[in-house]
Order: structure tokens, then sequence, then C-alpha cells
């Protein structure tokens, strides 16, 4: 999963990539990158039971695409829309705090309708262009009817995500890149005086999915003190705010629930492994984040619990005990599920 981080200058982006991504940066082409593993308890019991060679998590790479989007206008430079094109969930994040080194005051309503508004005209353009060609053509096909459809929500002031799309006709648009279609996650960036004062209530319970969007609020500054310390000093320090965990802990969840993601397991002695997956995802589809050979050569999944591992001790205790299923190809997955596949190719 690729998270773009998005924000005009003096929001506080960079602050809040260190929170949620630190210590992992790189850069590549202009662009901060940093890998998190997604943390698992599933895993690591898989693991005291397996003792595998290696246990590996899901992962989410954060992409600090750059600022210099003007706060008067809402406009990105090019290069940063380019960025956060290439990224499956966008985090705006919305300064809370105020800033001396900036002429206006904080206002969040009023960054938020900049930036909606400047995602919905970059794929207007997108999309008008895209219409006066199918026209040109005289196309009658899925693909230009949902273009009509699509540049007629945009004009109206709507953002794809809340277009009433199908899986064939979102198929249509996958080369298009459309920001406005793209999941959204708003993340309000609060000064600690903000942070702790009840003004701020609605901001940090807003965190309802809605139209693949959804909000919820943090203190980067804070968060990235949090993130510099580990083990016990990071513990007493969170007990001292009042704080059960790190806000990143938080947000990988609101991402899974937002993009609603899953995730199954594979074990034995050589990796025990998280497959993130959308849900409702099936035992052959599935196969292929694994490998496509295993995809391409489904022949049926055993399928057992965590727990009932646990308990009986053994994957050949459960089949003795009946609770080894297995499944064909149109299994639906279910997140937790412990997956051997037999396949061949």
């Amino acid at each position: 999963m690729r998270i773009g981080l998005c924000g005009y200058p003096g929001s506080g982006k960079s602050t809040v990539f260190q929170a949620l991504a630190p210590g992992s940066s790189t850069e590549r082409g202009g662009v901060s990158l940093g890998n998190i593993k997604v943390p698992d308890a599933r895993v690591d019991r898989l693991a005291e039971h397996f003792k595998p060679k290696k246990k590996t998590y899901a992962e989410i790479t954060f992409m600090d695409v750059g600022g210099g989007g003007r706060p008067d206008t809402g406009a990105f430079p090019p290069e940063v829309v380019q960025q956060m094109r290439n990224a499956d969930v966008l985090v705006h994040v919305v300064r809370g705090f105020e800033n001396p080194m900036l002429a206006k005051d904080a206002d969040v309503a009023r960054d938020e309708a900049l930036f909606d508004d400047e995602l919905l005209l970059l794929d207007l353009s997108v999309m008008e262009k895209r219409r006066a060609r199918f026209r040109k053509e005289s196309r009658k096909d899925r693909a230009a009817d949902v273009t009509e459809k699509a540049t007629a929500h945009l004009e109206n002031g709507e953002p794809l995500r809340t277009l009433e799309l199908d899986d064939d006709d979102l198929a249509t648009l996958r080369d298009t890149q459309l920001l406005s279609l793209t999941p959204l996650i708003v993340l309000y960036n609060l000064s600690e005086e903000l942070w702790s004062d009840d003004a701020s209530k609605a901001l940090r319970e807003a965190k309802t999915p809605s139209h693949n969007r959804l909000s919820m609020a943090i203190c980067g500054a804070i968060e990235a003190e949090i993130a510099t310390l580990s083990g016990e000093d990071q513990a007493e320090f969170l007990e001292g705010l009042g704080l059960g965990e790190p806000a990143r802990d938080e947000f990988i969840r609101q991402a899974y629930r937002l993009l609603d993601l899953i995730s199954f397991l594979t074990a034995g002695p050589d990796e025990c492994r998280a497959w993130p997956i959308r849900r409702g995802t099936v035992a052959r589809k599935a196969a292929g984040k694994v490998h496509s050979d295993i995809e391409r050569g489904f022949i049926r999944a055993e399928i057992y619990q965590l727990e009932e591992l646990l308990e009986h001790g053994s994957e050949a205790a459960l089949k003795s005990a009946g609770k080894m299923r297995l499944e064909g190809k149109e299994y639906v997955i279910r997140d937790g599920d412990v997956v051997n596949y037999r396949f061949n190719v």
C-alpha cells in the first residue's frame, strides 16, 4: 500500500511523515519514502509455534510527495500532482496550529475546501479531454458512457469517489489516475494546546469512512517525539500523556478500514507471513498474492484458525480433529484465515 502525504506549506507534513514512518526515510526521484511493518500479533503467535526461518509482516510505504502548493489558490506543482497520482491512498495533512511563518491563521475548513477543489479541477481537465476524444471517435461503449457520467459528476462539483461505479465501470478508468477517485484520509495536524482542548473533540472523533474518505486527528509534534522513543521509554511517555498507543497504530487501522483490507496468513518452518487483500477476495485470487503459479494451478485451499492450531498443537492434529477445512477456488477468504494452498502447474 502506497500512502501519499500531501499538504500546503507549513502544514507540518514532514513532521507527520517522521511520526508515521520513523527512521526509515530514503530518497527516490525527489520523494521521501518510508516503509513500516504493520503490527500483527497473529504472525508473532504463529512464529512462536512454527519457529520459522523468518516472519514477514504486511508493509505500508509512506511517500512525502512534497509541498509547494499555493494556499491561496490550492494549486500544486505538476511534479507533486504526478506523485499524488502514484499513491493508493492520499492523506491531506491539514494545519490545525498557528505558524508564525505564515501570514494566514489556521483554518481547516478553508484548506480542506481548497484541496478538494484542486483535485476536482485536475480530474475535470483530464476527463473533459477524454470526453472530447471519445465524442470525436463516436464511441458508444462502456468507457464512453462512464466518461460522460464521470465528467458530468465533476462539473456538478462532486468528487468521483462519491459517484456510484461498479468494478466494470472502474476498470474503464484504470489508466486515468484520477485523484478525486483515490481514497482520502483527511489528517488534522493539531497543536499540543488544541489537541488537549475540548474544542477539538469533533475533529479527533471524526473517523467514520464515507465514500472512500475518512478523517482523523493527531498532534504531529507529540507523535514525532514518541516515534523517537522505544521500549519502556515510549510506554512511559504514552502513559504520561494518557495515550494507549502511538497514533501510527491507529492510522494503520483506519487506512485498512478505508480500503476494506483484511489479512490472511501462511505459516510453516520457512516463513510465517501476513498477506493483505481486499475483503471479499476469493481463495484463488488471494493465491495470486503468494505466487502467480499458485493462482494458475490452484487445486484447493486448506484453511484453519490460529486458535484451533494452538488448541490442538499441530496441523496433523487439526486434520484428525476435522478442523482443517478444504475449500475451493470460490471460497471467500476471511480475516485471520491460515491458508495452505495446494496447486499443480
